[in-house]
Formats: C-alpha cells, structure tokens, sequence
C-alpha cells in the first residue's frame, strides 16, 4: 500500500511540474517562438510546351540505319505535382529539393528531382509578404518502356502571401527547358535501346502554378 502511495505521488509532482510548464510556454509572445529553418511544401503548375526538337538514329526492324532530325512547332498541355523539403539558409535565401511528376509535351511523362534555390526580396520573409525570383536545376527517370534520364531546369519568380510564420501561399511563374529521350517508332514497330544510337529531345515550356508551404 505503501508504494502505491509513493507511485501516485510521484506521478501528481510530474503532472503539476508539465502543466505549470505548459503554461509558461503559452504566456510567451508568438512573436518570440522560434522558427524552424526547415521547409515542407507542395506545388501543382499548368505546363505549356511550344516547342521541341527530336534527333533520332537507329537502326529499323530491316536492319538499315536511319537518321531523323525533326522540330515540333505547336502547343501542348501537361500539369506537374512536386513535393519539397528545404532549408533557409538565410533571411532571403532558401535551398530546397524537389521530386515528383510531369508531364513532357505527347513525349511521356517523367519523375523529376531538382535543386532550387529560391530569393525573397523582402528582408522578414517569414511574416510578409514579398516577391521571390528562383532558378531550379534536375535530372530524373522519363516513365516509358525503358525509362532513360532527363534534364530539368526552370528560371522564374512570383509573389509569396504569409498566411502564418509557419504557413506561407506562393503563386509563381517560369520559363522551362527540358532535355528528354522519346520512343521511337518506325511505323507500328517500336524500337529498342539496344539499336537505338540516338534519342533526344529538347523542350522549350511555360509554367504557371501554385504552391502551400509550412
């Protein structure tokens, strides 16, 4: 009985010790509560593709060689979904990795993963609102039959609306550029890499998106 008796009085001096440490906590200013460094977000963006070029040699299902240089002139429609974690390096500076999905003109879609970094011109980013220039370069795996790297990059800005110090509403726009490795196809035949000596494509694009960060 005894124990049981110390048991519980323990337990009550712990919970008074928490609860009246709580308290102190929930006394402070918000304003002086430290904010993490780190960064967690997503980003959906609208992708316009207005034009790519395709340089392909390769051998066809007759065992000849062929070379096929062509440009792309019109407009196509993709969406990209990334998620990030990154780090402020500074007031104004932020360094963040990005991987996801998109969309690469009717080419195929691809996983990309990249490095930004991102300028906000405003000195207190973490509670208002500024405008925000970045550059973003990466690589990543196209989502096709034999899937083969691509290269990423992107220059651009936006406006970024504090909602919260830890919560933050970025819209933005970009110009793109993308370097790929389509399919190719000789009539209904598909061929493989194994007599494929070349396969690329480059991309000129557009994005305009969005993007929630906490």
């Amino acid at each position: 009985m005894r124990r049981i008796f110390y048991i519980i009085l323990i337990l009550c001096t712990f919970n008074i010790y928490v609860l009246g440490g709580n308290k102190n906590v929930k006394g402070q200013n918000d304003a002086f509560l430290p904010i993490s460094p780190w960064t967690f977000g997503a980003e959906w963006s609208y992708v316009g593709t207005f034009h790519y070029s395709t340089r392909f040699n390769y051998f066809n299902t007759e065992g000849y060689r062929q070379n096929r240089n062509s440009h792309h002139l019109g407009y196509w429609n993709n969406g990209e979904a990334l998620l990030h974690v990154g780090y402020n390096l500074t007031e104004r500076w932020n360094l963040s990795v990005y991987a996801g999905i998109l969309g690469m003109a009717d080419i195929h879609n691809a996983v990309p993963v990249s490095v930004r970094a991102t300028h906000y011109f405003s000195k207190d980013s973490a509670t208002k609102d500024t405008w925000l220039a970045f550059a973003d370069l990466g690589t990543g795996l196209s989502i096709k039959h034999e899937p083969q790297e691509i290269l990423t990059g992107k220059i651009g800005g936006g406006y970024r609306f504090s909602l919260s110090p830890d919560t933050k509403l970025d819209f933005i726009a970009a110009f793109r550029l993308a370097y790929t490795h389509p399919q190719i196809m000789d009539g209904d035949d598909v061929i493989t890499l194994k007599w494929t000596n070349r396969n690329t494509a480059f991309l000129q694009s557009f994005s305009i998106g969005m993007a929630i960060i906490f």
